[in-house]
């Protein structure tokens, strides 16, 4: 019984300094936050009679397994292991410093031009190609997408990557002409390398839900709500600015090939917004797709919570 007690407190121990949790009444914790649906006082704990209940989503595992979810825990070795440890700090956001001293002003290449302007024969082919990509010429020229008649980049698709109306980097991507497929800004020359950009930044402050995806082009077809993080795998700072945006919900897009890291970023995100992770058909990333076909995955993908989205992970 003594040492039912002694670990019954160190559970106890870990709910009140990780989680916040407070006696409420009749021998029941209650925690500010289910970590579950994320509901503010709904989920209880009661360690005498070794249960818990979420009196909003209805999620009722024991105090040991919710840990085990909350942490990441695959077996009760570690769980001993972390309440022995018994330095908890709360459970909160704590922004990553990152130095962006570096950052460097970045201008357009030479011979730039909105992609709606232009009657010579590379303009009509540009026009057409993104037309076969299932885009309207009108809305990518909204968001300043262009290419270059003349200069080092020429025949190639220019697409701006802007923070608050300045240009921070752009994609380049061959459409006509020689040279490599894409020949997009070093980071001698942005002073930024991509694990500090995120394509169409704005939306994060803009709207209540974006989508994410890997590569600009699929964050475009997605329209206003689509941003990139510039491939599969994802930067601490990245995931920091979508944590402190006023976005609500993110709907993570990633190819198919990318299932593990779709889970992985789910999971960082999953204590601070609603999270769906949506899986493409294989060989399929959302240009592929299309917007109304990717909404339709969408539609029928629901939010998961950080349980959920762990097992999912440990299933791959």
């Amino acid at each position: 019984m003594k040492v039912i007690n002694e670990f019954k407190g160190k559970v106890k121990t870990y709910l009140v300094k990780r989680l916040g949790g407070f006696d409420y009444r009749h021998g029941w914790l209650r925690l500010p936050t289910c970590p579950y649906c994320h509901r503010e006082n709904k989920m209880g704990v009661n360690l005498s009679m070794w249960r818990t209940n979420c009196f909003r989503c209805g999620e009722h595992p024991s105090p040991t397994q919710m840990i085990m979810d909350i942490e990441g825990l695959d077996n009760y070795g570690e769980l001993i292991k972390l309440l022995n440890n018994g330095e908890f700090t709360e459970l909160e956001f704590c922004d990553e410093k990152v130095e962006l001293s570096e950052k460097k002003p970045v201008y357009l290449p030479e011979g730039f031009k909105n992609i709606n302007l232009g009657t010579s024969q590379l303009a009509k082919s540009m026009r057409n190609y993104i037309r076969k990509r299932g885009f309207n010429v009108k809305d990518l020229s909204n968001f300043g997408i262009g290419y270059c008649n003349k200069g080092p980049l020429f025949g190639y698709l220019i697409i701006p990557f802007f923070y608050g109306g300045e240009l921070r980097y752009y994609n380049a991507r061959k459409v006509m002409g020689n040279g490599p497929r894409y020949n997009n800004p070093s980071k001698d020359l942005t002073g930024l390398g991509k694990e500090f950009l995120i394509f169409n930044f704005d939306a994060l402050s803009m709207y209540r839900s974006v989508f994410i995806c890997e590569g600009a082009i699929n964050a475009l077809t997605m329209g206003d709500r689509g941003i990139a993080l510039m491939g599969k795998a994802f930067s601490r700072y990245q995931v920091n600015q979508i944590i402190k945006s006023s976005c609500e919900h993110v709907i993570i897009l990633l190819d198919p090939d990318a299932k593990e890291y779709a889970y992985k970023l789910g999971l960082e995100l999953a204590h601070f917004k609603k999270v769906k992770v949506v899986i493409l058909p294989e060989g399929k990333d959302v240009n592929d797709l299309g917007k109304s076909k990717t909404l339709k995955l969408i539609y029928q993908t629901r939010y998961m919570q950080y349980s959920e989205l762990l097992k999912k992970k440990q299933l791959l």
